[in-house]
């Protein structure tokens, strides 16, 4: 069967009274379950606590900031996860973070916040696409655990990417660039969407390009100001995430007919997972390579490079985490033109291997119990600079 012949439900925008019930419905089911999930402690990473904990000295001296390591308060309990690793994220999730740390806001409410950029892509996507397409958005399992249970912030970065896309789609170009540049202050990852908004503002030729590239460069330059301290301040702060690529762990690495040396990628992910996240990964690929060849080159091509590129450096990359993969609407919705498309790759976006779905095949990565419990006991409130005695040796 091909693209054209899914059912014209999946992609209508205009819903009946009962549909409308029906979607509400959903996505009340789901933010429920969401908001459980913000009130538990984190069981798979340490990032969520260690952000609050680290970015809540950034206001002590924000100069210096970037290159302070946690080993330099080696009392505080977010300073074991990662020692020698400096904060490594552009400034405005440092503020974002920050913000809260510094208030000693709990866990919930960071979570929270993140949940709510979930929810808001969830629902321009829908408005902009279809219905069927933002529920996939907000119900995905990866964005589920990794964000409203770990805390993980790629949610903010997909929102201002979707917001991007979506003003260059309506032609409010100042806009775009603002929303483009305050992705690229979230995570370097957003630069991906580039192809597609060049693409929307050469691509129009009742608009005249010129004034185009003008009010988006406005944008740009004008949301950089405030940012431009932290590179004054750290010049290669851009770039600091490429550390991490020294490491060796992605779980959507190409297996390559299970060669030992690729092997290694994988650590202790099992065989079974290994098969299920090449089958999710490597289909997408294969539908964006086809939905090219469906039309015109010149055109389709801006419109899947995001996607496409995204997918190939996240199959290639030594060092990738599984909530990267929550970055995947905002790329997507360049599709915005071919919505029966955009919901077949949403349908490969909500099939992505959690944690929470892959311990079932017994890839358990939780953190200890100890800190587990630390982070029950700061789900409300929390001081994240309290000074304590801590024997990082005891749960060992």
């Amino acid at each position: 069967m091909s693209i054209s012949a899914l059912p014209a439900i999946l992609v209508r925008r205009k819903l009946s009274r009962k549909s409308k019930a029906l979607f509400g419905t959903a996505f009340l089911i789901t933010f429920v379950i969401r908001l459980y999930y913000c009130g538990q402690p984190p069981e798979d990473t340490s990032d969520l606590y260690r952000h609050l904990g680290f970015a809540s000295h950034f206001f002590e001296n924000p100069r210096a900031f970037y290159w302070l390591i946690p080993s330099q308060f080696p009392n505080e309990f977010w300073s074991q996860f990662w020692t020698e690793i400096g904060y490594i994220y552009p400034p405005l999730a440092l503020l974002f973070f920050a913000f809260f740390g510094s208030l000693g806001a709990g866990l919930f409410w960071v979570k929270l916040s993140l949940t709510l950029f979930d929810l808001g892509s969830a629902f321009l996507i829908a408005r902009a696409t279809s219905w069927w397409a933002g529920l996939l958005v907000f119900s995905a399992p990866v964005t589920v655990w990794y964000t409203s249970h770990e805390g993980q912030y790629e949610s903010m970065v997909t929102f201002l990417v979707v917001l991007a896309v979506l003003f260059a789609r309506n032609g409010r170009w100042f806009w775009t660039g603002v929303a483009f540049m305050l992705a690229l202050q979230t995570k370097q990852l957003a630069l991906l969407i580039a192809p597609y908004l060049l693409y929307e503002i050469f691509n129009r030729r009742h608009l005249d390009p010129r004034k185009a590239v003008v009010g988006f460069l406005i944008g740009f330059l004008g949301a950089f100001l405030p940012f431009a301290p932290f590179y004054c301040w750290r010049h290669d702060l851009w770039l600091l995430p490429l550390q991490n690529q020294g490491n060796l762990l992605n779980p959507f690495y190409w297996p390559l007919l299970w060669r030992k040396e690729v092997m290694a990628h994988f650590e202790d992910v099992s065989h079974l997972r290994i098969v299920w996240n090449e089958v999710v990964t490597t289909i997408p690929l294969i539908l964006l390579m086809l939905f090219i060849t469906r039309g015109s080159w010149l055109r389709r091509i801006p419109q899947a490079f995001p996607s496409i590129t995204f997918w190939v450096m996240i199959k290639s990359l030594a060092w990738v985490m599984n909530w990267y993969l929550i970055l995947i609407p905002g790329l997507t919705l360049a599709l915005w033109r071919h919505r029966r498309w955009l919901v077949v790759l949403l349908i490969f976006y909500w099939l992505q291997c959690g944690q929470q779905v892959a311990s079932y095949v017994g890839d358990d990565d939780y953190e200890k119990d100890g800190t587990v419990t630390r982070f029950q006991k700061s789900i409300w409130h929390c001081n994240y600079r309290a000074v304590e005695s801590i024997d990082w040796t005891k749960e060992e």
